[in-house]
């Protein structure tokens, strides 16, 4: 494992090895919204220490930021865990703690319940929903109208997760940590494996310079919160819940 042997910082010793190891490990970092990698040239300038600063916010997130890498600082550890944490999207599984939120936030209905009214339903309706946001097709209609177990309802969770479990390991081609899988996985269960697949989300996750819409990844992904045409809290909040997920690692409903 790489080491510093000494701080990095305004105030560091700032040997040049120690300032191009840091600068490496600030590249290999994912930073919400930072596309331009930083010279790895040893020196420890001011563009150098603001990245420092700008990892320490978003991914220690320190309250305040001081631009220092000490050896055995917090910092450093996180910086080392980004970078190893980094695998292909297929490594992946979705986590319990992913899991456990995304079946929190769809929340258990034994009974068919119309998703746009959230009243239950007696008879098929287009947003005919059941278990942990299982949307009923109108030909599965007669299956789901008498409602189902809980265990039925997991069982039908796990179904319904693996395709975009599949779609996010197929269409996914840079290497991404666990909470990023998660958060994708909680995000596509929602917009759906054909919105995910087409979104300037993919396309700037895959390529942070890709020329889209927005002016970087975090303005993508919180651009899905409308329906009907019109900004929808609830889906605002969700969007906002999983932007915390992929960018700070906290896992918590709104």
């Amino acid at each position: 494992m790489d080491k510093l042997s000494a701080s990095v910082g305004r105030d560091g010793s700032n040997t040049k090895q120690d300032v191009i190891l840091v600068q490496q490990l600030l590249n290999q970092s994912r930073i919400a919204g930072i596309t331009t990698p930083l010279k790895e040239d040893g020196l420890i300038g001011n563009i150098t220490i603001a990245r420092i600063e700008a990892f320490q916010k978003a991914i220690v997130s320190l309250a305040s930021p001081d631009g220092r890498v000490d050896p055995d600082g917090k910092t450093f550890k996180m910086l080392l865990m980004s970078r190893e944490n980094a695998m292909p999207a297929s490594s992946f599984e979705p986590s319990d703690k992913a899991i456990d939120l995304l079946k929190s936030i769809e929340q258990l209905a034994t009974i068919p319940y119309d998703d746009q009214t959230g009243l239950d339903t007696t008879e098929w309706v287009k947003g005919a929903t059941i278990g942990y946001g299982h949307l009923i097709a109108k030909a599965e209609w007669d299956e789901y109208k008498n409602g189902i177990t809980e265990a039925e309802a997991i069982n039908l969770f796990k179904t319904d997760l693996a395709p975009f479990v599949d779609t996010i390991k197929q269409y996914v081609t840079s290497h991404i940590s666990q909470n990023e899988f998660d958060a994708m996985v909680i995000f596509t269960f929602n917009i759906g494996s054909h919105g995910f697949k087409t979104s300037s989300v993919l396309k700037l996750i895959n390529d942070p310079d890709a020329e889209t819409d927005y002016s970087d990844l975090e303005s993508a992904w919180k651009a899905w919160n409308k329906s009907d045409g019109k900004v929808n809290k609830g889906l605002a909040n969700r969007r906002n819940a999983e932007w915390n997920i992929y960018s700070k690692n906290i896992y918590k409903r709104w």
